[in-house]
């Protein structure tokens, strides 16, 4: 991670390699004067209204003062590493260990329409996946199909909306949950009924 600089609590925080293969920020933070960027020396910038020291920072190069949050340098760079330690995991796949592991895909087709269900998990939720359209001769752009989602644990049922929308092909689509039922309709049924 060399080359980047990470602020938190009005400081910058530059990452270190160490020998072991793991990346954790440095003990000393860094000016966050655009111009400047110099190490920061610990220092007593005063007392409070109640007499205590007030901890911070000081630039010797361009005289910028910072205030350490809670007055303790050592409990302040355990928390911005541990801030670190969840940013360097954004991004990542989530897999879930309390669902047991399924992936079950079965597809169908008649002479005008067809279907793909897929059932599995996304960001550590159980999900199932349903593509359904029709049957057109040549390739399929995304609007010529309907993907539609069940998510199982929130009770939801959505589509994509860059893809066909299911009313386009259905009267009514249906997901029932063990909480809940999740119905959608076409417009003119609601008016006739």
């Amino acid at each position: 991670m060399s080359g980047k600089l990470f602020k938190a609590h009005g400081v910058f925080w530059e990452p270190i390699d160490s020998t072991y293969g793991d990346t954790f920020l440095g003990d000393n933070p860094f000016c966050s004067n655009d111009a400047c960027r110099s190490p920061l020396a610990q220092a007593n910038l005063g007392t409070s209204k109640t007499g205590q020291y007030i901890h911070g920072w000081l630039c010797t190069t361009c005289g910028k003062e910072y205030e350490c949050p809670g007055n303790d340098y050592q409990e302040l760079i355990r928390k911005v590493n541990r801030t670190f330690e969840g940013h360097k995991r954004l991004g990542h796949e989530i897999y879930s260990l309390d669902l047991a592991p399924t992936q079950i895909k079965d597809d169908a087709e008649d002479e005008n329409y067809w279907v793909q269900a897929r059932l599995g998990e996304k960001n550590g939720k159980r999900m199932a996946v349903i593509y359904f359209g029709e049957k057109i001769k040549g390739k399929q752009n995304k609007d010529d199909y309907v993907q539609s989602f069940i998510d199982v644990e929130d009770e939801q049922l959505r589509f994509d909306k860059n893809n066909k929308n299911p009313m386009k092909l259905l009267v009514r689509l249906e997901a029932e949950f063990p909480n809940s039922t999740v119905e959608i309709k076409r417009k003119e049924l609601d008016s006739e009924a």
